[in-house]
């Protein structure tokens, strides 16, 4: 985190002398412990030196925790910040790297940060930085099209009015509960996020196991009977696979949701103009992998169609692929096929 050099942390796989450098990214909820075993695969496995970052704040550390981040009245960290901490990332591995020639600079990034991470990366493009990415992977979130697209396909159907609460439903709840920590009490910002997800624990816990059970049922109706999550339980299972000590506090995830209160409360739902695919993805070519298990999606038809193109046409090794029997957390369900994917796209000239 720039000015702060106990606030960021750096997972950092491999040998310094790597031809390949990667810098990874998940998002909400995560810290850096869901991408571990693809990164340090990736470092294993290829000649690649790796770099796995998180959103600041979505760590905690002994040295930073998560409470000392910027936090309640300060509003967490606005996307100008994050962009800000994937640059230095970036940075700081590319002083790292002792290849004798220039590494090849792939960035990969899950859910938030894949937004995050297409506006780092178009920016450094733009200013010609020596740590821009030669390409980039993107897990399950993918940017609409550079507005400058040639022959930009048609813009999406509107989605039906069930696609947009799947969508849309969960993150205002978010931004708000994020909102309700900052502005008036933690107690209060609990109390939001329960409301939806967990208040028929909290219910058990204070009051009575009866009253639990009617929360319970009346909680999970908009999320399971009328299914309005954008995950489901193969998403759920898969984090059991990164541990439950590594599963943040309540209080600690509605602090991770400072990127939906930013979106959708401070800048009114509109991101910046640098959240795009690239715009020559010839020069930066771009790998979307996503899972079809799942109510909601991530990305505009539009954007798959632009790849596609790219594909068909052979303009570049761009593409995007459909991984069956996968949700969110597509590299921890389907490890080797997504680990094959990326990897023979890293090689290909």
């Amino acid at each position: 985190i720039p000015g702060d050099p106990l606030g960021g942390s750096l997972y950092i796989y491999g040998n310094a002398n790597a031809k390949n450098i990667a810098l990874m990214s998940a998002g909400f909820p995560d810290s850096q412990k869901p991408f571990i075993p693809l990164g340090s695969r990736l470092a294993k496995e290829t000649d690649t030196l790796v770099g796995i970052a998180c959103f600041p704040g979505f760590d905690n550390t002994e040295k930073k925790p998560w409470k000392e981040h910027k936090q309640f009245t300060r509003d967490g960290y606005n996307f100008d910040e994050v962009v800000a901490c994937f640059r230095e990332a970036a940075k700081v591995l590319r002083e790292e790297s002792t290849c004798a020639t220039k590494a090849k600079f792939t960035g990969i990034f899950h859910d938030w940060a894949a937004s995050v991470g297409s506006m780092w990366a178009n920016r450094a493009i733009e200013d010609g930085s020596e740590n821009a990415p030669d390409e980039l992977v993107y897990f399950d979130v993918v940017s609409n099209p550079h507005p400058l697209t040639r022959d930009m396909p048609p813009a999406d159907e509107k989605d039906s009015i069930r696609q947009v609460v799947i969508n849309k439903y969960y993150t205002y709840v978010f931004a708000f509960a994020f909102a309700a920590q900052c502005y008036v009490a933690d107690v209060l910002a609990i109390a939001v996020f329960i409301l939806v997800f967990a208040f028929a624990f909290a219910a058990q816990c204070y009051v009575a196991d009866v009253l639990a059970i009617a929360v319970f049922i009346l909680g999970m109706i908009p999320l399971v009977v009328l299914k309005i999550g954008p995950t489901g339980k193969i998403d759920e299972d898969s984090m059991k696979l990164v541990g439950e000590s590594n599963q943040p506090s309540i209080s600690h995830m509605i602090y991770m949701s400072y990127p939906y209160f930013h979106l959708y409360i401070m800048q009114r739902g509109v991101l910046d103009d640098t959240c795009t695919l690239p715009q020559d993805l010839s020069k930066v070519p771009v790998l979307y992998m996503y899972g079809t298990e799942k109510a909601g999606k991530f990305h505009t038809e539009q954007s798959i169609k632009v790849l596609q193109r790219e594909t068909d046409e052979k303009t570049s090794k761009s593409m995007a692929v459909a991984v069956d029997g996968a949700g969110h957390y597509l590299y921890l369900q389907k490890p080797d096929k997504c680990f094959d994917c990326m990897v023979k796209f890293m090689k290909e000239d």
